[in-house]
């Protein structure tokens, strides 16, 4: 995919083998007509914004459910349900999903996009958060809250930090999924600028032509900086995961 990026389109198509360097390929994508650069900014966009909502609510909801003695009931029911969510297919709710966001004029729209990524991303970082909580020593909480700290205080100066490695192993998780979603951003968008990356780059399919070296170029810009990303955070994403796994 590298190499026909860089490639000229006489050279793709070539019947032998030849490596013809250009940078045409990369000069259509981010020509100032293209609507690839909006669709890159709005992928990131999605990524911070769905990420950072996934974090806040999961990290709250996981820390009450370890920390503040609710009933074995009521956790189990709760990450049954969280885990039941994980396995139903995202198609077979897309209508309901898609008349909700109409009536909320969400179709169409980046916000609409955050909500969803972070309900189906939602589930996972509320279970993996919980069981990290689980490691840290509930006796902490007790000393800050006999030295006189308000429960948000230990939440925040106390538990947070120490539950910081699985939380960032969540974050980096969440953020792969939501850069990499397709379906949402096909189904609930019209294409075109208001689209994610994902979506522009299956636009290049046309029925008279497949723009072979722009896809090569735009799967480059998008799938590059997230290989590398999973490459640099794969210690910690692993050591984040099996230390909340496993109480110690």
């Amino acid at each position: 995919m590298i190499m026909i990026a860089f490639q000229s389109p006489r050279a793709i198509i070539a019947p032998d083998w030849e490596f013809d360097f250009s940078l045409d390929n990369f000069a259509e994508i981010f020509d100032t007509d293209a609507v690839f650069g909006t669709q890159v900014v709005n992928s990131l966009v999605l990524v911070l914004a769905a990420t950072a909502l996934t974090l806040v609510i999961s990290a709250f909801a996981s820390y009450s459910l370890s920390q503040l003695h609710w009933s074995r009931r009521t956790v189990l029911v709760v990450l049954t349900l969280a885990g039941l969510l994980q396995v139903i297919p995202p198609m077979t709710l897309v209508p309901g999903l898609y008349v909700t966001l109409l009536n909320y004029d969400l179709v169409g729209t980046l916000g609409g996009l955050i909500l969803l990524n972070t309900v189906f991303n939602l589930p996972f970082a509320v279970i993996m958060t919980k069981f990290y909580f689980d490691t840290i020593p509930g006796e902490l909480r007790e000393s800050a809250s006999i030295d006189g700290a308000g429960e948000l205080r230990v939440f925040r100066a106390v538990m947070l930090p120490l539950a910081a490695p699985g939380i960032a192993a969540v974050a980096i998780f969440t953020a792969i999924q939501v850069w990499n979603e397709f379906l949402f951003g096909l189904v609930f968008t019209a294409g075109g600028r208001e689209a994610p990356i994902t979506v522009g780059i299956a636009a290049l399919i046309q029925p008279q032509e497949i723009k072979f070296g722009a896809m090569a170029a735009v799967g480059v810009v998008t799938a590059v900086p997230i290989v590398l990303l999973a490459v640099v955070a794969n210690r910690q994403i692993v050591a984040g995961l099996t230390r909340g796994a496993v109480k110690g």
